[in-house]
């Protein structure tokens, strides 16, 4: 296999530029530039001699006419690009160090990259391989999923499918996830304002707010060094920024609204009526372990509940808020809902679900993770790797006979500020070494994949 690492070192700055300049479309997903990343896929799949179609939420590269296929699935829609970047802007991406910068740099436009070079590594050093090879780039997976559910409607899945969006050694499955969007009408004194977040999956970082002015609440925030307050004609304003991290893995995070919050519940001279209206806010975005909705759990597979807050906006006597659930095997979709509704409706909120999934996972046994489990042994002299459980959500629930792999066999060692450099973070960022270790590693899992496909009896 020394062909393949040969092949890939030779190509180093070539694979760093592609990704550099995928990451330059500010592809956030359902917008105009998810579809031109995808239009710049199919430039790249077609040169690498792949038959390609392109929709307007999904691109698929095909190559080879074996029976059995092999699926490499991946995405190019990213979430916004935030605030707090120090290394660069997120969409004017930059190598510093061996790490690449940038919106999507790792999340997901790295698999896309993995998935276009695996295609070409195959080709040109004429390995022998019966399964055709089929590539899925979604352009709304960090949204509804649509894409997916659209290629479903035409397409029959590949014989096995690798979603590159999750680590190594290989992720059987998925957490549940629940999304909520909330709302409660509420009468308030002092507060006029609270606004902050930019995606569901995101937990909230930058958060405003604008109260009635009184010289006493006006001292007692200024005092407050969580917060940072502004006098303005008859209304303060207020400021904050909490820590932020994809929803599905919240811990270290801190609600920026939360701070705004419990900055005015502390002030003496900030209205009791607009503190009562505030409480249950006060617990959904400073508390992310599903302890305010009655759901704290755990199980051995999945992992604890997690349920985060990403957008908030008060406006008008109106509170509308976001809530993302992760959860295990404790509960079903049908007692998760029962369990939430029950608290939401206790506290007057309205809800409704964009989102769901129960959680899910391949076994094991499976032939096919059995193969790519060695495969992962055999490059990396670690016998003692085991499959793992996603807290994110990806597309492998929705596809038959799939499981997930990474896009980086290495981490950065360079430091970085709190909550930064991670899918969703601001700085975020990919060691390029180690992305080629995992492209490496990825065309070693498709060869283990093809051989598995030969198989008779094995387990499925």
């Amino acid at each position: 296999m020394n062909k393949i690492r040969e092949y890939i070192l030779s190509y180093r700055d070539e694979i760093a530029n592609e990704l550099l300049e995928l990451v330059k479309i500010p592809s956030i997903a359902d917008t105009k530039g998810a579809k031109d990343a995808l239009e710049r896929m199919r430039q790249l799949f077609e040169n690498a001699g792949a038959e390609v179609e392109v929709t307007d939420s999904y691109a698929v590269a095909k190559m080879g006419n074996g029976k059995h296929s092999v699926g490499l699935f991946s995405h190019v829609d990213v979430v916004p690009g935030g605030d707090g970047w120090t290394k660069c802007e997120p969409f004017e991406p930059k190598i510093i160090d061996g790490d690449i910068f940038g919106r999507g740099a790792w999340d997901d436009k790295s698999a896309v990259v993995t998935s276009l070079y695996a295609f070409k590594i195959i080709k040109e050093l004429d390995i022998d391989i019966n399964s055709q090879l089929v590539a899925f780039v979604g352009a709304n997976e960090e949204t509804t999923m649509q894409d997916l559910k659209d290629y479903r409607k035409s397409h029959t899945p590949p014989s096995v499918s690798m979603v590159l969006d999750a680590g190594f050694p290989v992720y059987l499955g998925d957490k549940g996830i629940l999304w909520l969007e909330c709302e409660k009408h509420a009468q308030f004194e002092d507060l006029i304002e609270l606004k902050g977040g930019e995606a569901v999956n995101i937990t909230l970082k930058n958060a405003e707010a604008k109260v009635r002015y009184s010289c006493e609440l006006y001292e007692e925030l200024c005092a407050c060094n969580s917060i940072s307050a502004r006098k303005e004609g008859d209304f303060i304003l207020i400021n904050a920024e909490g820590i932020s991290a994809h929803g599905a893995n919240p811990q270290g995070t801190i609600n920026g609204a939360g701070m705004i919050v419990q900055a005015l519940l502390a002030s003496k001279s900030f209205s009791q009526r607009d503190k009562g209206e505030l409480s249950f806010l006060d617990k959904a975005l400073s508390a992310y372990d599903g302890s305010f909705l009655g759901i704290v759990s755990q199980d051995d597979l999945f992992g604890a509940t997690t349920a985060t807050n990403g957008i908030v906006n008060i406006e008008n006597g109106l509170v509308k808020f976001t809530l993302d659930v992760r959860y295990g095997n404790t509960y079903t979709e049908k007692t998760l809902v029962l369990q939430i509704a029950s608290v939401l409706e206790k506290e007057g909120v309205a809800y409704k679900i964009v989102k769901n999934g129960e959680p899910s996972a391949i076994s094991p046994q499976n032939k096919y993770v059995q193969a790519c489990i060695e495969a992962y042994r055999e490059q990396t002299g670690n016998y003692e790797a085991k499959p793992r459980i996603n807290a994110g959500s990806t597309y492998s629930r929705f596809l038959p006979n799939a499981f997930e792999i990474g896009t980086t066999m290495k981490y950065s060692g360079n430091p970085l500020p709190s909550c930064h450099g991670n899918a969703h973070q601001p700085d975020e960022r990919i060691f390029l070494d180690g992305l080629l270790e995992a492209l490496e590693m990825t065309v070693k899992m498709i060869i283990a994949c093809d051989r598995a496909g030969k198989q008779k009896g094995a387990s499925h």
